[in-house]
């Protein structure tokens, strides 16, 4: 998969730009604040529907009431479409080949992985974990992104209907209670189609994590799903995992919010069989962060997915710079962001692009 045009227009920084960019390595390098990674951050937004740095309303100019993202995709001969993202009063509106504006989940995502220096907290932060699984299973299964969307709907409603429980008294109370039940019905099964979906996603996320972080380190590291709905794994998942939500509606109304579920799940991940936030250094967690996102991204490999490293490669030395070009499959399109165009090793297909010449 490749992008052959990408546009911007009152995104970030950008009032505008049109960058054609080379099918190979292309090298964005210029001082920093220039704009560098506001371009790869709209390369994340055409892939997940999110940025990783910011919430929807900050990725728009300042001064402008909405921002544009928009890329000619490329995934085959006869496989060309147009992809159009707007942010407008802070939602997110996508469109195909100039279609009816939608939801992000209804239309065809471009196919791309990200690593940057806010991924280091992947290996501190559970949501930035979730966030990882829920973008690899999305571009994974088909029907995901549309489960994900209407588990999302239902967390919040269930989210309210349990504060207002806590606050009711009497008939009022009984009535709400009632609902819930049949909110958790709905709930249930949500929860364990993603936690299937999930599953599947981290078992290949795991093989591919134990390879990457090895070739990089030398050390052995290791990565286990840990859903909230462990039931939902096992025969008759469903049943055992509605039945694990009633026995908990006590404590969640007691809480007033649900304690059990997809937005609970985390994976574990391991150093030389020590959990490894314990014992990791500083550069140990980098490497971790970047061996998961290399393993996110070899899993996706069927797709061809594009590759965007922002700002990383000034952190490692030559040599682990060479490995992560050289584990790319031939004709990968891939973005780096840098300070200095020397820092990124020239192999064939290697373009260097200096921001100052997108302006």
């Amino acid at each position: 998969m490749k992008i052959e045009r990408l546009a911007l227009r009152d995104y970030r920084n950008w009032r505008g730009l049109l960058l054609d960019p080379a099918p190979g390595v292309n090298v964005i390098y210029g001082p920093n604040g220039s704009g560098k990674t506001n371009i790869a951050e709209a390369v994340c937004l055409l892939s997940s529907g999110s940025s990783p740095r910011a919430r929807l309303s900050l990725q728009v100019r300042h001064g402008a009431g909405e921002a544009d993202a928009k890329a000619k995709i490329w995934s085959g001969p006869e496989d060309e479409w147009v992809l159009e993202t707007a942010i407008k009063a802070g939602r997110l509106y996508a469109r195909q080949d100039g279609g009816a504006w939608k939801s992000f989940s209804k239309v065809r995502p471009l196919a791309a992985v990200s690593f940057g220096p806010q991924d280091l907290l992947l290996c501190s932060s559970p949501d930035r974990r979730r966030q990882l699984l829920d973008e690899a299973c999305s571009q994974m299964f088909a029907p995901y992104r549309e489960e994900r969307r209407c588990f999302a709907k239902v967390l919040a409603q269930k989210s309210s209907l349990l504060k207002k429980i806590r606050e009711e008294e009497g008939p009022s109370r009984r009535s709400l209670i009632s609902a819930l039940e049949a909110f958790n019905c709905q709930f249930a099964r949500l929860s364990t189609s993603i936690t299937e979906y999930r599953s599947r996603a981290s078992c290949r996320l795991a093989f591919a994590f134990h390879q990457a972080y090895g070739a990089f380190s030398g050390f052995e590291a290791s990565l286990s799903y840990a859903p909230s709905l462990g039931e939902a794994l096992q025969e008759g998942g469903l049943e055992k995992a509605s039945h694990h939500l009633q026995e908990r509606e006590a404590a969640e109304i007691a809480a007033g919010f649900p304690l059990l579920g997809p937005h609970r799940d985390d994976f574990e991940l391991s150093l030389e069989g020590f959990p490894l936030a314990e014992v990791a250094s500083g550069g140990q967690a980098w490497m971790a962060a970047l061996s998961l996102r290399m393993a996110q991204f070899h899993i996706l490999s069927p797709l061809g997915p594009v590759l965007v490293l922002d700002d990383v490669f000034a952190q490692l030395d030559p040599e682990k710079r060479e490995r992560i070009l050289s584990s790319l499959q031939e004709g990968t399109q891939v973005f780096i962001t840098s300070t200095s165009r020397g820092d990124v090793p020239r192999r064939e297909g290697w373009h260097g692009i200096p921001v100052e010449s997108l302006r």
